[in-house]
């Protein structure tokens, strides 16, 4: 039993040893990364087909380490564009109105765009691994995140066509003007709630202090406002970078 005893303490402390030993890492994090955002509209109608949106992120976090350079926890500051970008296209619309008492002028409208434009402040909570050598590791982190909606802009272009139809013949004419009809609102205001949250992937490879990988988030939460039918969430995947340093503040 005394035997048992010694050789449990004595691997404890060659432990602790051990991992007191190794050099920590820096206590703040530099993030910054490329997305390309979208969301789940497939419940909510005429958004046309999506296209992802691209969007530049960037924030702080600090590193708090578990054991050095192997387990850590970051908790942040993030700022975080998020929404989508769509192109609609519809069936032709013919709309007439009389000109004069001989001639009606229609208009047809065969697509228009959407620019969906979100601006989020995130505090986003990861733990991360880091496994293999003192210079090059493999990096992987998982977490969440909770996100305000700060600041938002739905913007929406109509191209239109115009012709003339002269009704006193079979002529019918090409006015060279094409005009784009643009409405902005913001969707914070009537369509989107502001609270955001859900969850954050990333693997990557770290050499050094910088950290190069990819990285995916999904919304959890159901943004729509309206009150009936369908659920609006956000989502993004992309690449990042990561600068691990020292004396922020």
């Amino acid at each position: 039993m005394k035997k048992i005893c010694f050789l449990s303490i004595s691997l404890v402390l060659l432990s602790t040893s051990l991992f007191a030993q190794r050099e920590s890492d820096p206590k703040w994090v530099f993030k910054m990364g490329l997305n390309g955002t979208d969301m789940n509209r497939n419940l909510v109608e005429n958004t046309g087909d999506p296209v992802l949106k691209p969007a530049f992120t960037f924030g702080f976090a600090r590193n708090i380490e578990f054991v050095p350079k192997l387990l850590s926890l970051n908790v942040g500051l993030r700022y975080s564009p998020r929404g989508y970008w769509s192109q609609q296209k519809f069936d032709e619309q013919v709309v007439y109105r009389k000109v004069d008492n001989t001639r009606r002028a229609s208009t047809i409208v065969p697509r228009n765009r959407s620019w969906n434009s979100l601006h989020y402040v995130d505090v986003p909570i990861d733990l991360v691994l880091q496994v293999g050598g003192e210079r090059t590791k493999f990096y992987a982190s998982a977490g969440g995140y909770v996100g305000l909606g700060v600041y938002g802009k739905n913007t929406i272009r109509y191209r239109t066509v115009e012709f003339v139809h002269d009704s006193t013949s079979s002529n019918l004419g090409i006015i060279p003007d094409q005009r784009d009809l643009t409405r902005k609102v913001d969707p914070f205001k009537s369509d989107l709630k502001r609270l955001d949250y859900g969850i954050n992937l990333a693997v990557g490879i770290r050499r050094n202090y910088t950290v190069f990988g990819l990285t995916y988030s999904q919304g959890l939460a159901n943004l729509s406002n309206l009150g009936s039918g369908g659920s609006i969430t956000n989502r993004s995947f992309g690449l990042f970078i990561n600068y691990f340093f020292d004396d922020a503040f």
